[in-house]
Order: C-alpha cells, then sequence, then structure tokens
C-alpha cells in the first residue's frame, strides 16, 4: 500500500472517530466548528456550511480550504497564523478574517484556532463567528 492511500484511510479514520468524538458539539453550538486534517479531510457543522452558503457535504467536497473558504486578501495571514499556531501544535490563537461564501460574496469572521493531535497527527479545530 502506498504512504499516501495510507495517509489518506488513516486521515479518513481520525475524521470518523472526531466525528463520533465532537458530534454533539457539533450539533449543538451556536457557531461555525469545523475540524481540518488536510484539504480533503475535513468537517464541520450545519452553522459553518451556512456561514459559506453551502450544504455540509458541500463545504466538506470543496477542493482547497483556503480558496474556497477565505477571501483572498486574508489567505496568508489564514495560512501563517495556522502554519504556526496550530500545524506544529503550538498553542490557540484568535483572529478576525474574510470568510468566502459560495457566490463570492463575503463576511467578517473571527476564529479560535485550537491545536489539537490526535494519532499522532495535527488537527485544526477551529470555532468561528460572524462578526459585524
Amino acid at each position: 500500500m502506498s504512504s499516501q492511500k495510507h495517509d489518506a484511510e488513516e486521515h479518513e479514520q481520525i475524521l470518523h472517530e472526531m466525528e463520533e468524538q465532537f458530534g454533539l458539539l457539533f450539533d449543538r453550538s451556536p457557531v461555525g466548528v469545523y475540524l481540518y486534517v488536510t484539504d480533503v479531510h475535513k468537517i464541520c457543522n450545519e452553522r459553518m456550511a451556512q456561514m459559506h452558503g453551502m450544504t455540509v457535504e458541500q463545504w466538506r467536497n470543496t477542493p482547497t480550504f483556503l480558496n474556497d473558504f477565505i477571501a483572498e486578501e486574508d489567505r496568508e495571514m489564514y495560512a501563517r497564523n495556522y502554519q504556526h499556531h496550530v500545524a506544529g501544535l503550538r498553542h490557540p490563537v484568535t483572529f478576525r478574517f474574510r470568510g468566502l461564501r459560495k457566490d463570492g460574496s463575503t463576511f467578517a469572521a473571527e476564529t479560535d484556532m485550537i491545536p489539537l493531535s490526535w494519532r499522532g497527527h495535527a488537527v485544526a479545530y477551529h470555532f468561528v463567528r460572524e462578526i459585524s
């Protein structure tokens, strides 16, 4: 089995386990919540999908996270915060950004990025709130 195929299967298993573990939080949260392992391996709650003008299934099946969910002017800052605080499992970070909807419009938001390790993989655990 190739390493890439093995990683994909492990990422799917991680998401399945996390959906079971965090399902109640996803269902009851008044804000958007998502877990991100890779662009292909991510899950969100209904509120998160709605913020982006999508269904949960559409959100989950988007091909690229930054290009599909984050306004162009904030992509570099968003990626930098993820890389410096979450991917290295350093510490949570809160910041504001402009989200991108399916129709191309944007919205102001604030996120709490929380680094989480699951089966030895860095997982981004995010809470997102629309702000005015």
